[in-house]
């Protein structure tokens, strides 16, 4: 294989003391990008001091794609420092047939630094011939610190021949042993995930119970234990937590739209001195294997967080090898992961089981689409936003607080995206859904997601605080609480609504909805003759607010009195 690319060198341009001032002053700017012109000269100062490297590297980057000719032109002439530069800026350019060429042969390269640049250049980039051309250059490498860096290029480009010469080296070197045993697992697993199909088993049941843990907003707690019933014999457990058992298929689990997390926490075991050991034996043992292999259809496949925060990228590839040489059929997949566990590494090792690739069948869909992934299939409809619009589950529960009545007529007069109504109309029966806002693109994205729902509502640009809709039974709204606010104080505004609100309901009907400043809406709220019913602190976010149900009285108060 020759020694240098195929493309005619290019000349050194020698510039100018007066040129080159000003380019590496224009290349220091974060601002600056080269334009065409530019390029020659700029990819010249490449071969300046390490500093002004820097620079000039940021700034090819800048032009990307537009610098490929200029350095590819530059490269088959250059001598180090300039050639080993070259090839790492190249390397880091958007895919390319040309510059992979010129880096695949740069793999044969006298110069020792360029060689390892195009090494770790064409693991990153992959390509059609990349992993053949690394598994050759592999193959009659004699240089140690070139072998490591072939074979961490191996594990993220390499195929079924790498993965066979990986499994078959052997070496006396311990930090070679470790990047070979790192490369095995990233390779056997990319490799797999074309043969062998994973995701979450809905309809599998255990043979026994099986503890739950369900995350929730804090404050949620009280409605998600009534949301689940007492065939899950739930509990709260502490702020977001809520504990349960779960006795049938996980698909159960669908028809409650107020957790966040779902988590099957496995039987601890104690910490023990070699702390990779200890997680590797907590995901390969008896519970954790039964718990996968009931709930996942294919290949296990999973990725470790910390209940206690950080990445520990090293501490992960460790346990992976641990776990691995335990069961070969668990794989860790950080990209295309069906489960996560989520690791308490105090004394004892906790840990629960979290998925990640929920089944949900496509309206329409005649074949079996249980493998289809969704990030949560029971919120499929949103399918858009608008600023500081409703976590979906705090729509939900705003729905279950509003209960279902059939001839109920449902007003949001901040629909934003529109989840309220959605959540509500998919909870039971009304006789309307109608929403109003202000910014005719939120109800744009209202109306897709409505219409994603299988619902039909009316909505209109309209004032909440004096637009009165005729019949309305029930108001529910997750109201502006700053961002969304274009008149100043919210207080004023909510204040405002509540009133309109309250006039606008039928005797009978609910108010639905959340305040951030409750000691200024509730005494609005009852002057306007509503009562309360039920109030819950929720943590929103970065501050609380007071998710609230409020009735109007089939007849005022002043006549009740006097019956």
């Amino acid at each position: 294989m020759s020694t240098r690319p195929t493309a005619p060198a290019e000349a050194a341009a020698e510039l100018p003391a007066e040129r080159r001032e000003a380019l590496a002053r224009a290349v220091a700017d974060p601002g600056f990008t080269p334009g065409r012109a530019d390029l020659r000269d700029v990819v010249e100062l490449l071969a300046g001091d390490d500093e002004l490297a820097v620079h000039v590297e940021r700034a090819l980057l800048r032009a990307g794609a537009a610098a490929g000719p200029a350095l590819l032109r530059r490269l088959p002439g250059a001598t180090p420092p300039l050639r080993p530069r070259l090839v790492r800026v190249l390397g880091r350019l958007p895919a390319d047939t040309a510059i992979d060429v010129s880096l695949k042969t740069c793999l044969d390269d006298p110069d020792p630094k360029t060689r390892r640049n195009a090494i770790g250049a064409l693991g990153k980039r992959g390509g059609p011939g990349v992993a053949a051309a690394l598994l050759a250059r592999a193959r009659e490498e004699t240089s140690l610190p070139h072998l490591r860096s072939l074979v961490e290029a191996l594990g993220k480009a390499g195929d079924a021949d790498a993965l066979a010469w990986l499994d078959g080296l052997v070496a006396d070197d311990a930090e070679l042993q470790r990047l070979t045993a790192r490369a095995r697992l990233m390779l056997a697993r990319s490799l797999g995930r074309g043969e062998v199909g994973s995701s979450i088993d809905l309809d599998a049941v255990a043979a026994s119970p099986r503890p739950l843990v369900l995350a929730c907003r804090p404050g949620l707690e009280p409605l998600l234990v009534d949301a689940l019933g007492p065939t899950f014999a739930a509990r709260a457990q502490g702020p977001g937590r809520v504990a349960a058992t779960l006795r049938g298929p996980l698909r159960e689990l669908l028809a409650v739209r107020l957790w966040t997390e779902v988590g099957l926490p496995l039987q601890p075991l104690p910490r023990g001195t070699d702390l990779p050991v200890a997680i590797a034996e907590l995901l390969t043992g008896p519970d954790a294997r039964l718990a996968f292999n009931t709930y996942t259809k294919g290949q296990p496949r999973y990725r470790l967080a910390w209940a206690r925060g950080g990445h520990r990228r090293a501490l992960v590839w460790q346990v992976a090898a641990a776990a691995a040489e335990r069961w070969p059929e668990l794989v860790n997949d950080p990209r295309e992961t069906t489960w996560e566990v989520v690791v308490d590494d105090g004394d004892p090792l906790r840990a629960e089981l979290r998925p990640r690739r929920w089944g949900a069948a496509r309206p329409g869909d005649g074949e079996d689409t249980s493998i289809l992934e969704f990030a949560d299939p029971r919120f499929a409809y949103r399918s858009g936003d608008v600023p500081a619009a409703s976590h979906p589950t705090i729509a939900a529960a705003l729905a279950r607080l509003a209960e279902v009545r059939e001839g109920d007529v449902v007003w949001d007069p901040f629909v934003g995206s529109g989840l309220e109504l959605c959540e509500r109309g998919l909870l039971g029966p009304c006789a309307a859904l109608l929403g109003t806002d202000l910014d005719p693109r939120a109800l744009a994205v209202a109306a897709t997601n409505l219409r994603n729902a299988g619902l039909t509502a009316t909505l209109t640009e309209a004032d909440a605080t004096t637009h009165r809709p005729a019949g309305v039974t029930l108001v529910i709204t997750n109201p502006p609480m700053g961002r969304r606010v274009h008149r100043g104080d919210v207080g004023p505004l909510l204040t405002a609504f509540v009133a309109n609100a309250a006039a606008a309901l039928a005797p009978g009907g609910r108010l639905a909805w959340i305040s951030p400043v409750p000691r200024t809406t509730d005494p609005a709220a009852q002057a306007a003759g509503l009562v309360l019913r039920r109030s819950l602190t929720l943590d929103m976010g970065g501050f609380t607010g007071q998710l609230q149900r409020w009735d109007k009285p089939l007849r005022p108060a002043r006549a009740r009195g006097r019956a």
